[in-house]
């Protein structure tokens, strides 16, 4: 059948949102962090953690609770700096294209129709009964 028109203009409004946003990912995407930005926050980083053992002994911390303390201090900042590296480029560990097939098989399924061959994305439709 027909779409109504105010289908219609919801639908293209959603279109124009749809467009909206993947212009601001591309963007992001498209915007490179300085390597100066997280170079030197890792060598402060490091920083801290070659000085952290020697400011404990300074407070009189017994040596195996320095240690651990230094050792525990280390692996939660380093892991959140590790973190933080793979947050300033997101689009290297989304699955981007297995996002995207699963979105056009949606929009398919909403319109009913089958969706397009994409390379390297095998989709095997299930066999649904219209009615007339």
């Amino acid at each position: 059948g027909e779409i109504s028109d105010i289908i219609g203009m919801k639908f293209d409004n959603l279109l124009l949102e749809l467009n909206r946003i993947y212009g601001m990912c591309e963007r992001i995407r498209g915007s490179p962090i300085p390597v100066l930005y997280t170079s030197h926050a890792s060598r402060l980083l490091m920083f801290y953690l070659f000085f952290l053992p020697i400011a404990l002994d300074a407070q009189k911390v017994p040596a195996l609770l320095n240690v651990i303390a230094t050792s525990f201090t280390g692996f939660v900042m380093l892991g959140l700096d590790e973190i933080s590296h793979q947050i300033e480029q997101p689009f290297r560990i989304i699955p981007m294209h297995q996002v995207a097939c699963g979105v056009a098989r949606d929009v398919a399924d909403a319109f009913v129709c089958q969706p397009p061959k994409l390379p390297g994305f095998d989709y095997e439709p299930e066999e649904i009964e219209y009615p007339p």
